[in-house]
């Protein structure tokens, strides 16, 4: 019997809307470490030599990529920013003559002048706008965080995502002058790493009513000015009820004895989880990192998922112990006894929520790792400012959400220590503000 011939692969480019669409789905399933030029070309039904000649190598299929993404998002972007100005514009007709007097002069036009929003509407937009992103645009959403994420690791990547961030980056900083937030939160990179944090977990968790009621009254507290209203508790007290909502029940593990090295290889996956993803925690890097053979871990540990998990739950070991902090240091950071070294638990929490995406069974401890965001940042502020009323724990949650995402748009070291610790500053200077105002 004639078996039938392979389909015959297309000698010809395929076109942006079809590169991009493949993009995001294979992103979507296996992550950004996925998008390689054989599934790409399987998926576009052309060859690698045809991706190849047409762009070059992997690094310019993903500036090709990133150019599809950004045009293709520009008319949604384009379309909340002509809904902004619009609401943002009002019209201010001239004065007319006196009643009665002869050959009045004709009115002058009407000038728009630019109003800010009022907070209501300003944090009902953001809402809206954020909601549009994570489901009508979201595998393109997707595969913006999952390369700004890699971007903290992989320089390599920055040139090609600049364009697209920036175009991003310009339509939030648009957003914050016609709402009317303060310089001190643009100007500090705060309002970017907010967005870019809360888009992180509606990646994962939009499907969840809890989620998107704390998502709404955390922008809501943001512009109304952070701190709580002095005779109103209302906002405080739906946040209570969501906390509890969207509690988990974390069982920490008792203490591994000393002999068992598997608490060892839990804190090495977490801390791969932090600094590359789900996709830097293989069985192979995590036994290097703690000197044993990769096969010796694969017994204890037989999948990525189970390695994973382990690394997952030695993260939300840290997150309970970094409850006690009152510093900024050791609220962003809590220290490992793996070999001295640092887990930064912004990164980790970013990391998770992202593979919360591609994982749904740790849905519910992102959800609750998202309501615990900033619990103990209000000893922090107490401590800095003393005379400050209103910094409940729902506008620690509020600041401290625009840290997370914040340390996500560098590379770690001394230099995104120092851009978090700035906007933690104008964080604080921005309360201390509205407290006076």
């Amino acid at each position: 019997m004639t078996q039938p011939s392979p389909a015959r692969k297309s000698r010809k480019a395929p076109s942006d809307e079809a590169l991009l669409t493949a993009a995001c789905a294979i992103v979507q399933r296996d992550g950004l470490a996925g998008l390689t030029l054989r599934p790409l070309a399987e998926a576009l039904g052309v060859s690698v030599t045809v991706l190849s000649n047409h762009y070059g190598a992997r690094i310019d299929v993903m500036a090709a990529v990133c150019r599809a993404a950004s045009a293709q998002e520009r008319a949604l972007l384009d379309g909340w920013h002509a809904t902004l100005t619009t609401l943002t514009t009002s019209a201010t007709p001239g004065a007319a003559g006196a009643p009665g007097t002869a050959a009045a002069a004709p009115l002058p036009q009407a000038t728009a002048t630019p109003c800010p929003l009022s907070p209501i509407i300003a944090a009902e937009l953001a809402e809206a706008i954020l909601d549009d992103l994570a489901t009508r645009q979201r595998a393109v959403s997707l595969l913006y965080l999952e390369i700004l994420h890699a971007c903290s690791w992989d320089a390599t990547l920055a040139p090609a995502f600049a364009t697209w961030s920036q175009a991003r980056s310009a339509f939030w900083q648009a957003f914050a002058a016609q709402a009317g937030l303060s310089p001190l939160l643009t100007a500090s990179g705060w309002w970017q790493g907010y967005v870019i944090a809360e888009l992180a977990y509606s990646m994962a968790l939009n499907g969840q009513p809890s989620y998107r009621l704390l998502r709404r009254l955390c922008l809501r507290r943001l512009c109304a000015g952070g701190l709580a209203a002095a005779n109103d508790n209302s906002d405080a007290a739906l946040f209570g009820v969501l906390q509890q909502q969207m509690s988990y029940d974390h069982a920490v593990p008792a203490p591994a004895p000393a002999a068992d090295w598997s608490a060892e290889a839990a804190r090495a996956s977490g801390m791969r989880l932090a600094a590359q993803g789900v996709n830097g925690v293989t069985h192979r890097a995590v036994a290097a990192d703690i000197g044993i053979p990769h096969t010796t871990l694969s017994y204890r540990y037989p999948t990525q998922h189970e390695l994973v998990s382990a690394g997952l739950e030695s993260i939300i070991a840290h997150i309970l112990a970094a409850m006690d902090a009152d510093d900024l240091d050791t609220l962003q950071r809590s220290r490992s006894e793996n070999q001295g070294k640092k887990l930064d638990l912004a990164r980790a929490s970013f990391a998770v929520a992202l593979a919360a995406t591609r994982m749904p069974e740790l849905a519910s401890r992102t959800l609750s790792m998202r309501s615990r965001r900033g619990g103990n940042l209000v000893k922090v502020f107490r401590k800095y400012l003393p005379d400050a009323q209103g910094i409940d724990a729902l506008c620690a949650q509020v600041v401290s959400l625009g840290l997370l995402g914040l340390t996500n748009t560098e590379p770690p070291g001394e230099a995104s220590e120092q851009t978090v610790a700035t906007a933690f500053g104008a964080a604080a200077r921005w309360l201390a503000q509205t407290h006076s105002a």
